[in-house]
């Protein structure tokens, strides 16, 4: 087995550890119909000419040992070996033999920096398993193993995500088939992982402009554009693809496209007066890692006043990520772990206000109890809140949106994928959802409006 092919099988499963369409559950956000059965995408390889993308310019830890099951198994208990994404299953090279041999001294300064970020994440990645096989064997159970176990994976992460950024930039110097290769297998990661990113973008681009035609790469390039804002890049992909092959998602954007772009053009106009302003912002901890949301106190002023209090109070501290659906949304902040609990109180809408924000990926949204047939209990927002994979944008006519991530939105993406409308299969091992583990206001105004809810009977709806 390749040694970095080892890497590779073994660094995801140790770090990483639904359909569209209208929930079952008692809370939820707006969600596209779909009408069409998903098709799979034909890669574009067989025209006559290649597509071309100007690459864009590079300018679980658990809070007990009982609960935790980063050690317990699962993925975890044998390696795993995966095919490289770089073969097709004719088993030929999806992109011309390159060399790896840089010719200047900034390439082979690059090159350097990549191998010895390669070698530092391989032992990282070593060390991982070592705490893992003991554990499993029962030879060292101890808290202090556990802790070590959780620095580890968090200092694999961190150079990992040095190695990437390593390996795209030997690819600007030299067409290193090892560096390709982990970016490639990277890119692939986040794409099933509906990670939509600038660097997904960026990333993708580039292996698609050195002659990689994996589908994937046609997806996760038009799919980030569209996330990012950069919708020429994607129409000038969706252009080149089969459209008779989109997905269901990709459908979805072409239809939204010019809707979308104009959103995205006011969403930049409020995000530069945001800069002007000291927004409040939340810490949020959880199995997967730390993300920072920053609230719109202006635009969802109640809304806003509710979630801080919320949080002050420690309400969802221990709160499991009940719902969470690739390329829409992961959904928390109910109690009873099963998308019908609310506080009592039920803040009054706030999607009609002036300037109300859109949903984009990162968004933030407060859900609200479905009628069904697209439609939703007025006034009915309480403690539930969407945090989207991807832009929807007639979340805002029946949602308010209250805030969005600005820090750890591709840690976000990792978490474990919850469907409550799949039936369980017999003897099938359901592993525990993700959760947050604490929250905690790191910014506010002194002075906070108070959350304006509506008179209910008993706190019932």
């Amino acid at each position: 087995m390749n040694r970095r092919l080892f890497i590779w099988s073994t660094v995801f499963p140790l770090l990483c550890s639904g359909a569209l369409g209208l929930f079952d559950s008692h809370s939820a956000v707006a969600m596209p119909q779909v009408t069409e059965q998903p098709l799979k995408i034909v890669s574009p390889a067989e025209n006559e000419q290649p597509l071309k993308i100007v690459s864009p310019a590079e300018n679980d830890p658990s809070d007990n040992a009982e609960q935790d099951d980063d050690l317990q198994g699962g993925d975890l208990e044998q390696p795993i070996e995966i095919e490289s994404p770089a073969i097709e299953e004719s088993g030929q090279p999806a992109a011309p033999a390159i060399s790896s041999v840089p010719t200047t001294e900034e390439g082979k300064a690059a090159k350097a920096a990549f191998e010895n970020a390669e070698v530092r994440l391989r032992s990282s990645v070593l060390k991982m398993r070592e705490i893992h096989i003991r554990y499993m064997n029962g030879e060292d159970r101890t808290p202090q193993a556990l802790e070590q176990y959780r620095q580890e994976r968090i200092n694999a992460r961190q150079l990992m995500e040095e190695v990437f950024e390593a390996a795209y930039n030997l690819l600007f110097y030299v067409p290193d088939s090892d560096a390709a290769q982990f970016v490639l297998t990277m890119v692939q990661h986040e794409y099933d992982k509906t990670n939509y990113s600038e660097r997904t973008m960026r990333a993708g681009s580039l292996l698609l402009d050195l002659n990689f035609n994996q589908a994937f790469l046609f997806q996760a390039v038009a799919r980030s554009s569209v996330c990012c804002g950069d919708f020429e890049i994607a129409r000038k992909i969706y252009e080149y693809m089969n459209p008779e092959a989109l997905e269901d998602l990709d459908k979805r954007f072409l239809y939204q496209m010019d809707i979308l772009e104009s959103q995205w053009k006011e969403e930049l106009e409020q995000r530069k007066i945001d800069e002007q302003s000291e927004l409040p912002r939340v810490h949020i901890k959880t199995t997967k890692g730390d993300i920072v949301v920053e609230l719109f106190l202006n635009e969802a002023p109640s809304a806003v006043a509710n979630f801080i209090k919320l949080v002050e109070e420690g309400y969802y501290d221990g709160l499991d990520f009940h719902q969470v659906l690739d390329d829409l949304l992961a959904l928390t902040g109910d109690e009873t772990g099963q998308g019908s609990g609310n506080t009592g109180q039920f803040l009054v809408d706030e999607h009609t206000r002036e300037n109300a924000r859109n949903a984009f990926r990162g968004s933030l949204a407060m859900a609200k109890m479905p009628m069904g047939d697209g439609e939703f209990v007025e006034n009915s927002a309480s403690s539930q809140f969407a945090i989207f994979f991807t832009p929807l944008p007639f979340v805002s006519e029946n949602q308010t949106v209250f805030g969005r991530v600005i820090e750890g939105m591709d840690l976000l993406t990792e978490i474990r994928r919850v469907d409550p409308s799949k039936e369980k299969k017999k003897g099938e091992i359901i592993m525990p959802p993700d959760r947050i583990i604490e929250t905690e206001v790191i910014r506010k105004p002194d002075s906070m409006p108070e959350p304006v809810y509506v008179e209910t009977d008993n706190g019932k709806y």
